[in-house]
């Protein structure tokens, strides 16, 4: 499916471009382009399971959150822990909501909050299932479980006690799930809201979302699963599988969108955090590039300017793992797949703390000029420990407590740097964009020069012809390594000359031995008039 965009994505103004399609390109030479993935930051996790009261932390979609605190500079994590394991068991429902918290980023403190006490001893537990508690005004969840919390900040809410929002699943000892809102002014004391969401004509949803918060727009975005996605016109007798139930994933007809059964990603909006829109579908499984045995589990949301991306959790129930894959979309509902759906974070195989599954659910955070993906990983399978009435033979199924094992990592990744156009020597390389519209008055490129190598940058109007003082020739090569660089020509740094308000603008981009991230049109130029019909 092609998105719904126009010339009126190339009114660019001063939101940051990256190369990781050819919408923005008119031509190029001797150029390719090269895809980066985020690499870990070190060996070992940053926030494991090492407290009495910690059975078993659950970093996987959606049930961890990694986030920023614009109010204290903070990072901030809030995840969940499944409880008890038992034998032969079907999916816990005593799950429990935590806390940490960090200054670096790497290191990560569990505050006790005064909240809830375990065996006599204070927890950074907030809330959910405490075996013998009675729900009280510290946690109304005392006597059921919360799960799948996603939480989102609003920086500068209308009332200050929802500055923190949560969006969870109630999870009874039925199994069945009923979900439900809640908000804080810290973060750390929630209370319910009066009236449970609503999503479009659907009053429920699976498990797994993730929710961002745009300040521009105030709105609220959640990627999250249909309450009835896994139901197709199948009839009952064909839906049996093998190994018995229905396991992990449903019996799949391939080529069937109206038999359409697998996990898959859906988006949805709200202003209120209550009221949400109906589901659309933006990640369903495709018979060319998925396999058989692959589903959508969750997506991570973050943007880049005006783009959105996903980090996509790709499920083989076969083996039973998961991968992260990146997507992106340039209208926010038709997503793309990016590196023809190669991984864009791996489980490391054996010998590592995320051997079978690695998940990415909150947006990366800026830590200088890095990204910091903070990522959860396991060691054991998917659900070879919930599987239940199958009784698999499998050591993760016989004693989960012992095999399970979920942690939370970070990798890093330059800034906005998941794909970059290179040249190699002996040739130059060259790229012309396609004619931009910005109200910016300098050009910052994010771009990196190997040894001896350099970029110059040309301006060109609409019909191709070089600006005066605008040439490759005019331009001070820049031959560094950064992710803001300001390009300069021998009289300034104005990228544009004179021109009026609606003159489109190409760049030209001569690449030796030099590789190009994305670029920004920065400072205050003509502003963009409205043009009449």
């Amino acid at each position: 499916m092609n998105e719904m965009i126009d010339g009126t994505s190339l009114q660019v103004g001063r939101a940051p471009q990256v190369f990781v399609d050819n919408w923005l390109i008119e031509q190029v030479d001797s150029v390719t382009r090269r895809w980066h993935k985020p690499q870990p930051l070190q060996e070992d996790p940053v926030l494991v399971g090492d407290r009495p009261w910690e059975l078993t932390p659950y970093f996987t979609y959606s049930n961890y959150n990694v986030l920023r605190d614009p109010t204290d500079g903070l990072i901030k994590c809030w995840y969940e822990d499944l409880g008890p394991m038992e034998r032969y068991q079907p999916h816990p429902w005593r799950n429990r909501m935590l806390y940490a918290v960090s200054e670096d980023g790497v290191h990560f403190d569990k505050p006790a909050l005064g909240r809830i006490s375990i065996g006599g001893e204070d927890t950074n537990i907030f809330a959910g299932y405490v075996e013998g508690a009675t729900p009280d005004a510290k946690n109304p969840w005392a006597d059921v479980g919360v799960h799948s919390g996603a939480v989102v900040i609003d920086p500068s809410p209308a009332n200050p006690d929802e500055r923190y929002r949560m969006l969870f699943s109630r999870s009874l000892p039925s199994l069945s799930q009923v979900v439900e809102c809640a908000h804080s002014a810290d973060g750390i004391v929630w209370t319910p809201y009066k009236e449970r969401p609503t999503f479009g004509s659907q009053k429920n949803l699976n498990d797994v979302s993730t929710i961002t918060y745009d300040p521009v727009t105030k709105l609220f975005t959640q990627y999250t699963r249909h309450a009835y996605m896994t139901v197709g016109g199948i009839p009952a007798s064909r839906i049996e599988t093998p190994s018995g139930g229905r396991g992990s994933f449903r019996t799949y007809f391939p080529h069937r969108p109206d038999l359409m059964n697998k996990r898959r990603v859906y988006r949805t909006v709200s202003a209120d955090f209550v009221h949400w829109t109906e589901l659309v579908p933006i990640s369903t499984p495709d018979d060319e590039m998925d396999n058989l045995d692959e589903a959508h589990y969750g997506c991570g949301q973050f943007s880049v300017g005006n783009m959105q991306f996903g980090t996509l959790g790709v499920f083989h129930g076969t083996d039973n793992g998961m991968y992260v894959r990146l997507i992106y979309s340039r209208d926010g509902i038709n997503f793309r797949t990016t590196d023809n759906g190669l991984p864009f974070i791996a489980p490391r195989g054996e010998g590592h703390w995320d051997r079978y599954m690695v998940t990415q659910v909150s947006p990366p955070i800026r830590v200088g000029d890095q990204w910091y993906f903070y990522h959860g990983g396991a060691r054991n399978h998917h659900d070879y420990w919930y599987a239940g009435k199958q009784r698999l033979d499998h050591e993760e199924a016989r004693n989960p407590q012992a095999e399970m094992r979920y942690c939370l990592g970070v990798a890093t990744l330059r800034y906005e740097g998941m794909a970059s156009i290179d040249s190699v020597r002996p040739r130059l390389g060259r790229l012309v964009t396609r004619p931009l519209l910005t109200d910016g008055l300098t050009l910052a490129i994010n771009a990196r020069c190997r040894k001896g190598g350099s970029i110059r940058v040309a301006v060109l109007d609409s019909e191709h012809n070089v600006l005066p003082g605008r040439s490759f020739d005019d331009c001070i090569p820049f031959t560094g390594d950064a992710i803001r660089h300001t390009v300069q020509w021998k009289d300034g740094d104005d990228f544009g000359g004179t021109r009026g308000p609606i003159d489109f603008r190409k760049l030209a981009f001569l690449l030796d031995d030099a590789e190009i991230f994305g670029f920004v049109f920065e400072g205050d130029g003509p502003v963009p008039e409205v043009a009449k019909p």
